[in-house]
């Protein structure tokens, strides 16, 4: 059966739906791992050391995810040229610093993955308006509607929003604000060369960006001293979840996102990354850090509601007047 160019379009977004929501089911564990992960450096390094922590996780997940990317998938190699050189280096600094800016409010004692998700999520806020500034046009009605039905059930999931917010909130507020820039630039990047070689290159910079952010974190050299080194590289915890965040959530998630997230609307794909933190809340449950209740369902059903509302409410086509 052929398919029309509407029908394929339309099969094409939901492809890029259902994989841009593995993504999040990948990132929605991220969370927990790279708790886990700086939870086990602070051991041995000490709690003083928040952003020299952050950073040298993240460096070490960087370089496995740069080694493994051309083996499994050779293509980004392959597909290397002087434009994907060109915008993984430019995507490489939102996609860096959103991270370093992430791990440093997750590596604070009153920041849980769990707050860390939701808070991450308001870049569904942020890709909206900064669209709406580069390109001087509002979103579509439903995306709109999407954006405030995502903002509540990001900040009620958790129960009524209470007292301010700390340096780790926001520093995970600038992240999500970082991450909506990403969101657009990856948009405009992976239409203009190969996504898997763009990924690869962003990869290999952002190697650089986290260990230049390392070097200069207090106490950050002396981080690299051979007998430290020795028993991080010996730590069974951080070693796994190096591994895991280095795989599923960094060379898996990211190539599926820069094939796919070009099929979407920023805006769109925006919604779709809203469901990260209802992933985040599951996998908070099962592992006992969380538990269901009345505000995580309804927090839960408006993120639903907000991708339902940017795929459906679409402006409809005027049909042709009658002769």
């Amino acid at each position: 059966m052929t398919r029309t160019p509407e029908q394929q379009a339309k099969r094409t977004r939901r492809i890029a739906t259902a994989a841009l929501m593995s993504v999040c089911l990948f990132w929605g564990a991220t969370f927990l791992w790279m708790e886990q992960g700086t939870d086990a450096l602070q051991s041995i390094y000490g709690n003083d050391r928040h952003a020299g922590v952050g950073a040298f996780f993240l460096l070490w997940r960087f370089v496995i995810a740069a080694l493994l990317m051309p083996l499994l998938i050779p293509r980004s190699v392959k597909r290397l040229d002087r434009a994907s050189l060109k915008w993984g280096f430019w995507l490489s600094i939102p996609f860096a610093l959103g991270f370093l800016l992430q791990i440093f409010g997750l590596a604070q004692a009153d920041v849980p993955p769990s707050q860390s998700a939701f808070l991450t999520s308001l870049y569904v806020v942020a890709t909206p308006i900064l669209a709406a500034l580069v390109w001087r046009r509002l979103p579509p009605r439903g995306v709109m509607l999407g954006v405030a039905l995502a903002v509540i059930g990001a900040a009620y999931m958790k129960g009524p929003p209470q007292g301010g917010l700390s340096i780790g909130a926001w520093s995970t507020i600038g992240c999500a604000v970082v991450f909506g820039a990403h969101i657009l630039l990856t948009d405009h990047a992976t239409k203009r060369a190969d996504p898997m070689a763009i990924t690869l290159v962003m990869f290999v910079c952002s190697i650089f960006w986290t260990l230049l952010a390392t070097l200069v974190a207090p106490g950050g050299l002396a981080m690299f001293e051979p007998g430290l080194l020795a028993r991080v590289f010996s730590d069974p915890t951080f070693l796994s979840t190096e591994l895991l965040c280095a795989v599923f959530a960094t060379v898996i998630a990211v190539s599926v996102l820069n094939r796919w997230q070009k099929e979407l609307a920023p805006s769109r794909a925006a919604i779709v990354y809203t469901a990260e933190p209802v992933c985040a809340a599951v996998i908070s449950i099962i592992a006992g850090r969380d538990s269901l209740n009345g505000w995580l369902v309804f927090g839960a059903l408006m993120i639903l509601l907000a991708n339902l509302s940017a795929e459906f409410l679409r402006k409809r086509p005027r049909l042709p007047a009658a002769a």
